[in-house]
């Protein structure tokens, strides 16, 4: 009789031990997807999607008004400054430099050459520029002042 309380009480701690081990795996494996959800940085970001994401944002600045009109080619450089962590939105800086001193087409204004340098901040949202700003300024979408638009 004292081998079969004895069983029992075994086998009682046996699943008590082994309860008590499966519900700390299942805590640590929650946390675990937990935290790697909560760690982003750019190094997820892939190559080609980073690369894509400039990409695109050169193309719309070159075609801008104030960058089409005097930018000058090889001085514009981009780059990520943060995004969220699931790669829907973005914010670029741009840099370059034009040959003259404004914003916008400045085709009807007769401007000294003054080589200025710009920095345009680039807002993107599920692959869709919503927001353009050059030097805290001007609004390139609108081609208005800052004061004017609310950027």
């Amino acid at each position: 009789m004292w081998f079969v309380r004895w069983f029992y009480v075994f086998f009682k701690g046996v699943i008590i031990v082994a309860a008590i081990v499966l519900g700390l795996i299942w805590v640590v494996v929650l946390l675990s997807n937990h935290f790697e959800d909560s760690q982003y940085s750019f190094d997820e970001l892939t190559k080609d999607e980073s690369q894509k994401i400039v990409y695109f944002t050169k193309q719309f600045i070159v075609t801008s008004p104030t960058f089409s009109y005097d930018g000058i080619p090889n001085s514009l450089e981009i780059k990520i400054t943060s995004t969220d962590s699931s790669n829907t939105q973005f914010l670029l800086e741009g840099k370059f430099k034009t040959l003259h001193t404004g914003y916008g087409n400045r085709e009807h204004l007769d401007l000294p050459e003054d080589i200025t340098s710009h920095t345009m901040m680039v807002s993107i949202v599920d692959e869709k520029i919503i927001s353009a700003v050059i030097d805290n300024q001007w609004d390139e979408f609108n081609q208005i002042t800052c004061n004017t638009a609310q950027c």
